[in-house]
């Protein structure tokens, strides 16, 4: 055969080519390669032209590895097509033979091979990464950032996800927020990783307030991705902030307005909210309070949680609010600090889709709020009175000598095999624990004891579910101090969150005390919460008389002897190691070097969530507005 007839140029071209040295030759080669590539066009001829150039003696490393990156780029590129196309016919031959067995064995088969050599982050999917990411307290999860690119972007977006920016007198915290601010312009991709924002305000009326909001307001709408946002603070939001947060984020999914009074006019126009939060000690505000009930009614179709607080202090009625429709439509209703009419309650009693009910306050009627909890009934296993409650709070103040209400909350929760969270507050103990025993799904508990003994504490443990994750244990007196109770909570091997804590007890104060005292009571403050971090091996956070701590554990291996958990005066918590029991002598356990790392303490008017301590149980139970803040002493 004959070869094809050849222009003067190809000719030309071809002399030139055979005179170049063989690394131009090669270079020529992968060029040629690569344009293919990039214009979609590999294939087998491309697959020779690299093999050939790859055989090339002499050729520079950083060449060979952009030929071979390339390759396996397209090879991927390539298989993952043919994969695709593979899928569609055996999902073809699905349709047309469904009981096809040898179509079974490829339909259930993996996509994409992984090697037993690659990293964990390639074998793994990325979706598996994520869950674990989610079960990681934000604190630990930082150390995600310094391990890989990989987990670097899985922990950003996490980290990020929550904003708490603080405008006031503190130039640490104004000058943070300040940059935030500054990179969410430059960064829309730092920008879309927040999807709550909580800006914790604290200024007078002023030239530095109004700098500060119309900063806010510039910046704002550089946040594209939120759905929350949260005003905390002083001075509470007004129409003009509300004006501005509606024209830049018109579909926020949840609204906060945490203040001293209810000022937000217009608030009512958001239309799309899931969760709606107002404090507000009383009704003097620029807002009409009939107001809130619209934003009810205008996000009826929409609105599933609700959180309501005043001040016990202050008259204040949510009778009005209750009037709306809206309210039967909840799962998650949250009264705080808050009077309880039985207008409300009976509303309350028709919620029926309500699976998380917090009620802290007063009733005004306390029998007639005995009868509603003492009406349900069950028929067939199922309650007639809020059904599907998984969560219960009922922290009451006032109403210690009720004893016929806090028996018909005990009827009421009897048998709840659902009931997940509980909270009685005050609840008398012998009452709490003659119910324990039927809640066999419950993983969260904060109960108060008055006189607390270790054959109290044994009998708390002995009635509570062995899968517990979170634990408040509140008392007046005590028979000794509450670290020394750490080690009956054993047998709880699920247990990541426990707080300890007595009436009594507050932390060192400076100022009432002689420096020397002051240091050595915050040393035995610091040595008895680390008791109990030291005795739980599986706890991640502590509370210690209303402080929390995080828990840090590095550990390496060693031989367990019989001075491995003392340090010689007899005490076996005076150093922070602590050696995990091993089954047999000589072998193999971890010792442990305990930390705690203290967390931010409580503000005044702070939010719901507050501080993260690992997870939605410990949140909910250590829920920061509960009570309510607004003469407590102390705060910030």
């Amino acid at each position: 055969m004959t070869p094809p007839p050849q222009d003067e140029l190809t000719h030309t071209v071809f002399d030139a080519l055979q005179s170049l040295s063989p690394l131009v030759k090669a270079n020529f080669l992968l060029d040629s390669a690569l344009k293919k590539i990039e214009a979609g066009q590999y294939g087998q001829e491309v697959e020779n032209y690299l093999e050939v150039y790859l055989r090339t003696p002499g050729l520079p490393k950083e060449d060979v590895a952009r030929a071979l990156l390339a390759r396996g780029k397209a090879r991927k590129l390539g298989g993952e097509r043919l994969l695709a196309k593979a899928e569609q016919d055996f999902q073809a031959v699905v349709k047309l033979d469904p009981t096809n067995r040898e179509i079974q064995h490829y339909i259930r088969r993996e996509k994409v091979i992984h090697f037993t050599s690659s990293p964990a982050s390639q074998r793994a999917p990325p979706e598996i990464w994520e869950r674990i990411a989610l079960h990681i307290p934000r604190y630990h999860l930082r150390t995600w950032l310094f391990v890989s690119s990989f987990h670097r972007d899985i922990a950003v977006r996490h980290i990020f996800h929550t904003l708490d920016i603080y405008f006031g007198e503190d130039q640490e915290n104004l000058n943070r927020g300040l940059d935030i601010f500054d990179r969410a312009k430059d960064d829309p991709v730092f920008a879309s990783r927040v999807k709550s924002l909580r800006l914790h305000w604290a200024y007078e009326e002023g030239d530095m307030l109004d700098l500060m909001t119309r900063i806010f307001r510039t910046a704002l709408p550089e946040f594209r991705a939120l759905k929350d946002f949260e005003w905390i603070g002083y001075p509470e939001m007004r129409a003009e902030m509300v004006q501005a947060v509606l024209a830049s984020h018109p579909r926020l999914h949840g609204l906060g307005l945490i203040g001293w009074h209810f000022d937000a006019v217009g608030v009512s126009a958001f239309t799309h909210l899931r969760k709606f939060t107002l404090r507000a000690e009383d009704d003097d505000g620029f807002a009409d309070m009939g107001e809130v009930r619209t934003v009810l009614d205008n996000n009826i179709s929409t609105l599933k949680h609700l959180v309501l607080g005043a001040y016990l202090a202050r008259h204040h009625s949510w009778d009005s609010a209750f009037q709306s429709v809206t309210i039967k439509n909840l799962t998650h209703l949250d009264l705080v600090d808050t009077r309880i009419s039985h207008i409300v309650l009976a509303r309350i009693a028709h919620a029926h889709c309500l699976q998380s009910l917090t009620l802290h306050g007063t009733f005004e009627e306390p029998s007639s709020a005995s009868v509603v909890f003492g009406s349900d009934h069950i028929i067939d296993g199922r309650h007639t009175f809020l059904p599907h409650l998984e969560a219960f709070r009922f922290v009451l103040v006032g109403h210690d000598d009720e004893l016929p209400l806090y028996h018909s909350i005990i009827s009421f929760l009897k048998r709840r095999t659902r009931l997940r969270r509980l909270d009685l507050g005050g609840c008398p103990w012998d009452l709490v624990k003659s119910v324990l025993p039927d809640l066999i799904s419950l993983r969260v508990l904060g109960v108060r004891i008055k006189k607390l003994t270790r054959e109290a504490v044994d009998e708390l443990v002995g009635c509570l579910p062995r899968g517990m994750t979170a634990l408040g244990l509140g008392c007046v007196v005590e028979d000794a101090s509450l670290d020394t109770y750490a080690p009956h909570f054993r047998p709880l091997p699920s247990l990541s969150f426990i707080h300890l804590q007595s009436a009594s007890k507050r932390r060192p104060k400076p100022n009432l005390m002689s420096e020397k005292d002051f240091q050595l009571q915050t040393d035995i403050w610091m040595s008895s919460a680390r008791n109990v971090a030291l005795a739980l091996p599986s706890v991640d956070f502590v509370g210690w008389h209303g402080e929390h701590y995080v828990v840090v554990r590095s550990g390496s291996p060693s031989i367990p002897n019989s001075n491995s958990n003392s340090n010689g005066n007899g005490n076996p918590h005076a150093n922070a190691r602590y050696c995990t029991p091993a089954p047999e002598e000589n072998t193999w356990a971890y010792v442990h070097t305990v930390e705690l790392k203290e967390l931010p303490s409580r503000r005044r008017l702070d939010c719901g969530k507050g501080v993260d301590l690992g997870s939605e149980d410990a949140t909910w139970l250590e829920r920061k507005d509960v009570p309510m803040d607004y003469e407590m002493p102390g705060l910030e």
